[in-house]
């Protein structure tokens, strides 16, 4: 008998961190079967050793060269047995009922993919002392292109019927690349928006974001951008333009622009073209609420979409020197390993 439900838990050198992700999966599994997959994507030592000196014993554990997370996770979805798949980070958490809350739900009305609210906590000493803190609501949508593209949930939210999501992988638009390793999840939501797939979110913060002084992807913002700006352009070139697909390449061109607003002054030249040239390729006028505020709708009536939103980055946005994470040659050489768009 199949299993109800497949956590699949990428990790390279975490260390004992994933002693706390561990533990929330096992409380959480409580009424399914739940298998625990683990992806040991490279680590030296390998982690299995590391588990098992934590006292932990996943069903499986799967070891490959290092090749990146999202072909960690692509490796845990083919050897997944469930109904359903979670892709959980190794420094993140599930709350004790978010796995039974999801399968639930998505049993009831057959869905497709199903999520929820987040929060987030310091992993630090002993796991029952941990504290949880709600983040606010995510938004609610029935809609697949706008909950892939628009609420874009932490990658850890989603639980998948284990059928469809490998139906996305197979049908995908453009392929996986080490190019989207640090946007993972921004490569699947992509492939994802454009199948029709049904959705359901289950309220509540049960999905929880670990903070730690470790290493963390979000840590540099400018390469999880650059990585995101990639899966853009390869969904531009990929993407058929279709009357059933123009919803979401709207949404993508939204996106696009409304990234392109939030950039920190004087950040990169060429980014902020790229990203503008994505909403001239695939925008077209539309609702100016979902592109800013009612002083921006304002101002873009009057002066046009693009130099209204020129005028707001001016005044609005912080100057990049205040945000930056890593020096100029870094971040030409990200930019440079794109393809052209």
């Amino acid at each position: 008998m199949a299993a109800d439900l497949s956590v699949v838990i990428p990790v390279y050198n975490r260390g004992e961190l994933i002693r706390y992700t561990l533990e929330s999966v096992r409380r959480a599994s409580a009424g399914l079967t739940v298998e625990v997959l683990v992806v040991d994507d490279g680590s030296e030592p390998p982690a299995a050793e590391a588990i098992a000196r934590l006292g932990f014993s996943p069903e499986r554990t799967l070891r490959q060269s290092n090749q990146g997370l999202l072909f960690a996770r692509l490796a845990g979805l083919a050897a997944a047995t469930g109904r359903y798949v979670l892709f959980l980070d190794s420094d993140d958490l599930v709350s004790v009922d978010k796995l039974r809350a999801q399968v639930a739900a998505m049993d009831r009305v057959q869905a497709d993919v199903s999520y929820t609210d987040t929060a987030r906590c310091t992993l630090a000493g002993d796991y029952d002392a941990l504290v949880i803190t709600p983040d606010a609501p995510t938004a609610d949508t029935a809609d697949a292109a706008e909950f892939y593209i628009t609420v874009q949930p932490a990658p850890h939210s989603p639980v998948f019927r284990t059928a469809y999501v490998r139906r996305v992988v197979a049908d995908a638009c453009f392929p996986p690349s080490s190019l989207y390793n640090s946007v993972a999840e921004i490569w699947l939501y992509h492939n994802a928006a454009p199948i029709p797939a049904r959705v359901v979110k289950v309220a509540g913060p049960h999905t929880i974001i670990g903070l730690h002084p470790g290493a963390r992807l979000t840590n540099q913002w400018e390469k999880l951008a650059v990585a995101s700006l990639g899966v853009m352009e390869a969904f531009a070139r990929s993407c058929p333009a279709t009357p059933s697909t123009a919803p979401v390449r709207q949404l993508v061109a939204e996106k696009a622009f409304c990234s392109w607003r939030r950039l920190p002054r004087r950040f990169s030249a060429e980014f902020g073209a790229r990203e503008l040239a994505l909403w001239n390729r695939l925008g077209r006028p539309g609702d100016l609420r979902r592109l800013g505020g009612q002083g921006f709708g304002v101002l873009a009536r009057l002066l046009g979409t693009v130099t209204a939103a020129r005028m707001l980055q001016k005044v609005q946005n912080r100057p990049y020197e205040s945000q930056r994470t890593m020096d100029e040659a870094t971040f030409q050489r990200l930019l440079a390993a794109l393809p052209p768009p």
